[in-house]
């Protein structure tokens, strides 16, 4: 069940587009992904885990995902994906959205970014890849539509994960 409704929310984005106008598009990614101060977002998990790691009481293992955007800088840079990183973002879809085997094949690269100060690599669907690759120069400031992973595990291991599926120039 988990798995059809990612499948249709995934599809739906896809396929409702076509047809419809660039502003309406927009505005139904950017209802449904929040703009939020990333760098903020990031410095709040970090001190939770810190917090925790502190505290017995807390539970240790925890996960999180939520949508968000941002603005971010390309610098071009583009590796495959991290086994750890792949292996947490499956383990945080499965406790949260059902089978993690949908994300096959929607993760393989990771793109490098500055946000801030701060460097960050992060998974991008090939598709995707492909757009940013043809279309933004590096150097550029765009919007990333992100799917945010939290993994927090029990050997204080915190993983922040930024999955890109969309971007705006």
């Amino acid at each position: 069940m988990k798995k059809s409704i990612f499948c249709i929310l995934f599809l739906s984005f896809a396929i409702s587009s076509h047809g419809e106008s660039d502003k309406k598009y927009w505005k139904r990614w950017n209802k449904n992904y929040p703009k939020v101060d990333i760098t903020s977002v990031l410095e709040s998990e970090r001190a939770y885990a810190d917090r925790v790691e502190k505290d017995p009481e807390i539970p240790q293992y925890y996960v999180r995902t939520e949508r968000c955007r941002f603005d971010a800088e390309y610098l071009g840079e583009t590796r495959d994906v991290s086994n750890e990183t792949f292996s947490s973002m499956k383990r945080v879809f499965k406790l949260l959205h059902g089978d993690p085997k949908q994300l096959d094949g929607l993760v393989e690269k990771e793109v490098l970014f500055r946000v801030g100060k701060e460097e960050i690599w992060m998974p991008i669907q090939p598709n995707v890849l492909e757009a940013l690759e043809e279309e933004v120069k590096k150097g550029a400031i765009i919007t990333l539509y992100c799917l945010f992973f939290t993994e927090h595990s029990y050997d204080s291991f915190l993983c922040n994960t930024l999955f890109i599926s969309e971007f705006y120039q």
